[in-house]
Parts: C-alpha cells; sequence; structure tokens
C-alpha cells in the first residue's frame, strides 16, 4: 500500500534577498503545513518582513523559491493573501470600507471584470465576521488604528486564499481587536488554512500560535512552539536579551 503523503502548504527554498550589499535574508529554508498557524519571531533587523515580501515576490530575491501548495505563486496569485503593516498604508486614500475588503475578490475575477453583487455580498460577509459592517459606508481615513487593521482582515478574509501572509497585524491595536484577531487566524487554521504571520510580542506566542519561525537573517528554527520556543533558542536569537516575564518557555 503506497502511503499518501500530504502536499506541504508552503515551501520556501533558500530564499536570500540584499539590500546594496547587505544580506537582508539568506538562504531561508521553511516548510509549513496545510493549517499550520506559525509566528515569524526576531531581533529588528533580522529580515522578518522581508521574509514575507520576498515569498510574495514584492521584493526581488537574488536566490530561491516559494511554493504554495506545489505551485509558484505568482502564477496563482489568489492562493495567497497578504496583510501589510498597517503604518505602511496610505489610509488618506479616499474610499470607502466596503471598497477596500472587495479589493479582496479581485484576483479571482482577472483584468477584466468588475465586482458585481455577489462581490460585494462576499465583502458584507467578511466585515460581519470582523465586526465592522455597520462602517461599511465609513471612509478608511476615518477609521481608528483597531478598525483599520479589522478592515484589511476582512478584505484578506474575502479573498478565500490557502495561505495568509500577515505583517504584525496585532501592532498598535487594541485588546478587543487583539482577540478578535487571533479568534479568525485560530478559525482560519482550523479550516485548513496556513498563516505566517510576523509577531513582536514574545509573551503571546505560546497563546496564539502553535508553530513558531525563529529568524535572524537567517532561518535559525521551525518547529512547533513547544519543540523551538525556548529559553536557550531565544537567547541564541536575540543575543541573551529576551525579557525574564516571557511565559512558558522551557530552559532547555
Amino acid at each position: 500500500m503506497i502511503e499518501r503523503v500530504e502536499q506541504p502548504a508552503l515551501e520556501v527554498e533558500g530564499l536570500t534577498v540584499t539590500y546594496g550589499r547587505e544580506p537582508a535574508l539568506w538562504n531561508a529554508d521553511l516548510r509549513l503545513g496545510q493549517g499550520a498557524l506559525a509566528a515569524v519571531v526576531g531581533p529588528n533587523g533580522a529580515g522578518k518582513s522581508t521574509l514575507l515580501k520576498a515569498a510574495l515576490g514584492v521584493v526581488p530575491r537574488v536566490s530561491g523559491r516559494v511554493r504554495v501548495l506545489g505551485v509558484d505563486p505568482a502564477r496563482k496569485r489568489r492562493l495567497v493573501a497578504y496583510v501589510p503593516q498597517r503604518s505602511s498604508v496610505d489610509w488618506d486614500f479616499p474610499t470607502s470600507v466596503l471598497d477596500v475588503v472587495t479589493m479582496g475578490t479581485y484576483g479571482r475575477l482577472g483584468w477584466f471584470r468588475r465586482p458585481g453583487r455577489s462581490e460585494r455580498a462576499a465583502a458584507m460577509q467578511a466585515l460581519e465576521q470582523m465586526e465592522m459592517a455597520d462602517l461599511a459606508g465609513r471612509q478608511i481615513a476615518e477609521l481608528s488604528g483597531g478598525q483599520q487593521q479589522r478592515v484589511f482582515l476582512a478584505r484578506a478574509l474575502v479573498q478565500d486564499a490557502e495561505v495568509y501572509f500577515m505583517d504584525e497585524p496585532f501592532a498598535g491595536v487594541d485588546a478587543v481587536t487583539e482577540q478578535s484577531i487571533a479568534s479568525l487566524m485560530g478559525r482560519l487554521a482550523q479550516h485548513g488554512k496556513t498563516i505566517l504571520s510576523v509577531h513582536h510580542d514574545l509573551a503571546t506566542v505560546p497563546r496564539y500560535f502553535e508553530h513558531a519561525v525563529l529568524l535572524n537573517r537567517a532561518v535559525q528554527a521551525v518547529g512547533t512552539v513547544k519543540e523551538v520556543f525556548h529559553r536557550s533558542n531565544l537567547d541564541r536569537l536575540y543575543g541573551g536579551r529576551v525579557p525574564a516575564d516571557v511565559p512558558e518557555l522551557a530552559s532547555v
């Protein structure tokens, strides 16, 4: 009997990015299965955002390849959804909440079709899941930071991707929004979606994530939180500057 091997959701092999002559990301390898909920952690300047952008093809690679369910994501854009850092977005652009979320349907429509009734209905459903439906007509510049983040998550949600790249989705949001984001990520993982999220708060990694990618220009370790998220690995990753109050760390 031939054993069936599940296709990894995300494969990154030998990914290298340089800015000028400086390596921002060096020979990065990682593999995540379907339904994995993974945090990318590391010190400032470690290449965490670069990893996501290089995987998406937003920044040029010196070398390496990326596969989503065995396919180059550049060939099937709708397989991947991206939630950028909120600080990188021009929130003064004159558009409504509903219009932003509806943009998540463009990948399935192609270049020549415009969003119609079904796409707007899907966008409204995503806003309802993020408890933002009552603000659908609001201009995005009028939203709070937490509301803006929920809008971007709703846009990713309506895309119905297989892999979600999120760049610090918890940054600068209130406690209620943080819990809402964590719940959404958990639901996506339960439905077989894979999440790779840059995360800066070490204290909440064991609470929100099942897997961890330890990164400092190169990938130091990849695995379940229980396997790799321990004091000796983190001390090495952060040069011994890990806060003493980070909970649930084994002293291996």
